[in-house]
Formats: C-alpha cells, sequence, structure tokens
C-alpha cells in the first residue's frame, strides 16, 4: 500500500548545500569518438589507463578490437585499434574466440590483460596478457585458462590477475548452467587457479536466511554468478548480482572465505518512483516494496586502517532460453502487484516490472520486490562479514529530477520521460574511487539516464554528495528514428555521452592535463570521455 512521504526518511548520504557542491565537479576536457552508435550498446565498455605510456585502452565490443587512445592534453583524442582476435589466433589456434569483454592494466604499467569468453557459452575462457611497449603498442606474452565466460579482469598486484567468470545458463535451464568462478592468475609462474562455489553448496540454507538470492532447485555452485571484482590488500570482493550478494576471497589462500547478502532498499522507508505513465518525478513509500540491490560495479577503499566498499546498485534480471523472471503488471489495466501489496488504488496507471519471488528462496514471502536499489551503498570490512554504514537511498532519482527534470529516468535509446520508472530507474552501472587533494572521492556512472554522481567518502561514516554531471545531448535525434502516432519517439537516441559502462580515475601526475582525470567509456554513444576531477 502506498502512503505519502514523511521527513522521517531513512538516513541516506549527506547532501551539502549548493555554495559547497558549487566548488566542486566534474568538467569535461576531452573526448574520444569511435564513430560508432549503437542503440543496443556494447560499443565502448570498459576502460583503463597506463601512466607510464599516458594512454588509455577500451574494449570495442562492436568491432572486438581494442582502442588504444593517447592523451596528449588536447580536446579531441585518437586511437588506433589493436586486433586481439588476429593474436590470439596466431597464438593459440585450439581456442574458438567468442568475445573480449574486459580490459585492465598493471598498476606499474608494464602489462596489459584482455578478458576473453569462448564461443561456446560453456568451454572455458582465455585471459590475454601483453607488454605494453615504451609507444603503448602491445606485444602478447602470455594466454592463460579461465574459469566460463570471463566477464570483468583485473590486476591484485603486478603479477597477479583476477578474472569474474560469469558462467551463466545461455541455452536456458534445460541445458547445461556452467560454474561461476574466479580465476587467479599467477604471471611469476605462470599458472591459473580456478575457484569455484561448491564449498557452499552444504551451506545453501544458511546463505537464503541471511538475504542471499538463490533460484529454487539450483545450487550455490552453478547459481552464483560473479559480475565484478575489487581487491583491496590480500582480499577480493566479488559482485554476484543476480544473487544480490558480495563474495570475499582470500587471495593467498586461493578460497572464497564467505558470500554476504547485499542487503535491500526499503521502499517503506525510502521513496521511490514506479509510477512511468505521469510524466514526471512522483516519488512515494510503498509497504512491503522493496529493491533487491543486485550490485553490478564495486569499488574497494581504506580509511583509518579500515577497508570499505561502495557498490552500484543497478539490478538484473534472468533471461535464458524461456526462462525469465520478470513479472510485469499493469495498473492501468487494474492489476495488482505479485504479493498484492500495491493495486491501481495505490495510484499507479502503468506497467511495472517485479522480481519473480516465487522462483527463488532468500526472499520475505509477504512482500514484493523490484530489480536494483537505484542506488550506492557504503560497506566496512569486518573480517568474514560487511556491515552497511550508509545508501543513497533516492538521492539518484531525486538529484536528476531537479538538475535534468525533463529528462527524468529516460532510457538510454530514447529520452522519453519517466520511461525506465517502472523498472529499474537510471540503473547505476559501475563505481570507481581516487583521491584528488587529500580528499577520497566516489564516482558512480548512470547507465540508462546518464551521467555520473560524484561523492566524498573521505570519512565513510559521512559521506557527502559533490556533483552531478551529465554531458549527454539530448536534443539530436538518431537516423532511423520512428514517431508513432501519439507523437513518442522509438529510438530516441541522443549524442554525447550515453551510457557510461566503464570508469577509471587517473592522478594529476600520471597523464598531460596535470591534473586529476576521470575516464568515462560509454557504449552506446561508443565515446571515452575525460573529465577534470575539481
Amino acid at each position: 500500500m502506498k502512503r505519502g512521504i514523511s521527513l522521517a526518511a531513512i538516513a541516506i548520504f549527506a547532501m551539502l548545500t549548493a555554495a559547497s557542491a558549487a566548488a566542486s565537479g566534474l568538467d569535461l576536457a576531452a573526448r574520444y569518438e569511435s564513430g560508432i552508435f549503437n542503440v543496443d550498446g556494447g560499443v565502448m565498455e570498459i576502460v583503463d589507463y597506463a601512466p607510464a605510456q599516458r594512454k588509455a585502452y577500451s574494449v570495442n565490443g562492436t568491432t572486438g578490437t581494442l582502442a588504444i587512445i593517447s592523451y596528449d592534453g588536447t580536446s579531441e583524442l585518437k586511437a588506433v585499434d589493436f586486433d586481439v582476435r588476429s593474436a590470439m589466433e596466431k597464438a593459440d589456434p585450439s581456442f574458438s574466440y567468442g568475445d573480449m569483454t574486459s580490459v585492465a592494466v598493471s598498476p606499474d604499467s608494464s602489462r596489459l590483460a584482455v578478458a576473453l569468453q569462448a564461443e561456446a557459452y560453456n568451454e572455458r575462457g582465455r585471459a590475454a596478457v601483453f607488454a605494453i611497449n615504451d609507444d603503448g603498442s602491445l606485444s602478447l606474452r602470455v594466454i592463460a585458462v579461465t574459469g566460463v565466460q570471463p566477464d570483468m579482469i583485473v590486476f591484485a598486484d603486478d603479477n597477479t590477475i583476477l578474472t569474474a567468470d560469469e558462467g551463466e545458463p545461455r541455452m536456458g535451464y534445460t541445458a547445461e548452467d556452467p560454474k561461476g568462478s574466479v580465476t587467479i592468475i599467477d604471471l611469476s609462474v605462470p599458472s591459473s587457479t580456478i575457484i569455484t562455489f561448491d564449498r557452499f553448496n552444504w551451506d545453501r540454507s544458511g546463505l537464503v536466511s541471511n538475504g542471499v538470492v538463490i533460484k529454487k532447485g539450483s545450487m550455490p555452485s552453478t547459481d552464483f554468478e560473479p559480475e565484478y571484482i575489487a581487491v583491496s590488500g590480500d582480499n577480493a570482493y566479488v559482485t554476484l548480482q543476480e544473487n544480490n550478494a558480495i563474495a570475499i576471497l582470500d587471495i593467498p589462500a586461493r578460497r572464497f572465505i564467505s558470500v554476504q547478502s547485499a542487503g535491500f532498499e526499503d521502499y517503506g522507508k525510502t521513496p521511490v518512483d514506479i509510477n512511468k505513465e505521469d510524466g514526471e518525478y512522483s516519488p512515494s513509500l510503498y509497504e512491503n516494496l522493496a529493491g533487491i540491490r543486485m550490485p553490478d560495479g564495486i569499488a574497494a577503499f581504506t580509511a583509518g586502517g579500515e577497508t570499505f566498499l561502495i557498490t552500484a546498485n543497478e539490478g538484473d534480471s534472468r533471461e535464458w532460453g524461456d526462462y525469465l523472471n520478470e513479472v510485469e503488471i499493469d495498473f492501468g489495466d487494474g492489476g495488482s502487484s505479485p504479493r498484492g501489496n500495491i493495486t491501481a488504488d495505490d495510484g499507479l496507471s502503468g506497467k511495472v516490472v517485479f522480481f519473480d519471488a516465487d522462483g527463488y528462496d532468500g526472499l520475505d514471502a509477504d512482500k514484493d520486490y523490484i530489480f536494483g536499489g537505484r542506488s550506492a551503498v557504503l560497506y566496512k570490512v569486518e573480517g568474514e562479514t560487511i556491515t552497511e554504514i550508509a545508501s543513497s537511498g533516492d538521492n539518484f532519482e531525486s538529484i536528476t529530477a531537479s538538475d535534468i527534470p525533463e529528462y527524468f529516468n529516460v532510457s538510454n535509446d530514447n529520452a522519453v520521460i519517466d520511461d525506465r520508472s517502472g523498472k529499474k530507474g537510471p540503473e547505476p552501472e559501475s563505481v570507481a574511487v581516487g583521491t584528488a587533494n587529500g580528499r577520497t572521492l566516489a564516482f558512480v556512472a548512470l547507465e540508462r539516464t546518464g551521467g555520473i554522481m560524484e561523492y566524498d567518502v573521505t570519512d565513510p561514516y559521512a559521506p557527502a554528495f559533490l556533483s552531478y554531471v551529465n554531458t549527454r545531448d539530448f536534443s539530436t535525434i538518431a537516423e532511423g528514428s520512428e514517431v508513432y502516432e501519439d507523437g513518442e519517439l522509438d529510438k530516441w537516441v541522443t549524442g554525447g555521452d550515453v551510457a557510461p559502462e566503464g570508469l577509471a580515475f587517473v592522478n594529476a601526475e600520471d597523464n598531460p592535463y596535470g591534473v586529476p582525470l576521470l575516464l568515462v567509456a560509454s557504449e552506446v554513444s561508443g565515446t571515452v570521455a575525460a573529465f577534470i576531477v575539481e
């Protein structure tokens, strides 16, 4: 049941005064344009930076090449493409190349690694490791076997690489569901160790009782699908997006030590806009409605000798074969939510996509659930556990509604206001942390609405909002757009930087601009933008 918003909303990231916020922010300094604009995404996805060579490297999922972008202090950046597929086919003809998903540069800028998925969905992938030459060019040195479907790659140190291996059941649940895993690659040998979640099968009941979401009839070893990795010290923190969980991996011991729930957004306390038909920001409170956070990106940082995590809570449904765990309710037809907690009498007239809770363990039988948290959350690491410190709550929706009200909750392939309100809202996708002028800053990319949220997390117990920047050009209509009879546009895509996917922070001393930079790879516009961090 919907109820009015009171002043007693849940504590969220603090909001600075306008004067304080004005002293900080992100200014666009330079941009690389690939010349490819794809409404389905997948163009420039992940980006990383080599300080010694002053080059950025970004995955182009459309061409299957790696863009080597030169940072020379100009505003229009140039790149050359490196054909990873050709290099792999020459070096390892036995590997059936499928897709390149991620890129990472070693801390000392000597090596670059990319994650490669096999053509067959259930076969093991590869990590291709290159030497980075002085001019930024690449020379293949090592090919390491990974788990199935490596989706993200990161250096833990100069000689250690980790991959998040999703193991999705892409042929449906009537076929094989590969095991999710994390692969640890030791370049000093070289060798690779694939670490699965088999040891958690015995404690399935304990996991679901603590809010880890697991498909009925499935075990953790196959249902867990690692998405993203952050490293701090000897531990790696791995998001299990569809399971609403974070796994802690002891890197030297080569074992997972725990799996923790990411928690839920309580929309009985935090206002949310799920009404897509009124064409405006209309937040409300709904008793017994929760957002399954389902974090995608994750970053780790330390403060006062303690380790902290921050997650971007995008949400993600499962659609494999004829299986889909979404329940779409049209309140305009008099429908009600799956548990009956929300009806058309609550003022809703459009469609809302709910999570199909009947097919999963780890949820409250009395509550309705929607995908994602529309938020970022700060956690403190305490041994084998994580403790939530703060959530951004409704910041992302309220701030975008204030800054760009005519484009509130638009999608990344149209500019229709409120289009995503009944689904996952602005969809926080990724997060990065960096230090500028003695302050620790966190940046969160919003995939659908676009733009970057900036927070000061120097004191993790008192995080503060600093700025929001959106360099999308909402006035540009893409070729091939169609106008319907009601005047709405299909595929009204925009220019500028659309659908930010990957983030990389660059220190002031490591780039020709001489100031801290945030690199943003956008998968629809096919751009990599460099923002000066004020």
